[in-house]
């Protein structure tokens, strides 16, 4: 018996309602002054990524850096974490290897 697979098409459609739900967000100016949140998503070497990223963004724009470490690598952030990120400007994630 032959195996068999399913190729998934990853790209959404999308209503013309929604349309604005899933346009980009807009890219950000300037970035002196702007609160930076930095979310550890527990993979191995995300931290030193993010602390060295941290490091770069106060020296170079002196902006405030908000570093945070969700839990458990398979699971969301706890909503404590997720209100803490969102008083950010932007937030970069870690993704580890």
């Amino acid at each position: 018996m032959a195996a068999g697979f399913d190729i998934v098409n990853p790209i959404a459609r999308v209503s013309s309602a929604d349309a604005a739900l899933a346009s980009p967000p807009k890219r950000i100016g300037q970035v002196e002054g702007l609160r930076i949140g930095l979310l550890d998503n527990g993979m191995p070497h995300a931290a030193d990524f993010l602390t060295h990223l941290g490091a770069a963004f106060e020296r170079r724009y002196r902006t405030p850096i908000l570093m945070r470490r969700k839990g458990f690598t398979a699971r969301g952030a706890e909503p404590q974490i997720i209100d803490e990120m969102a008083s950010c400007d932007a937030v970069v994630t870690g993704f580890g290897v």
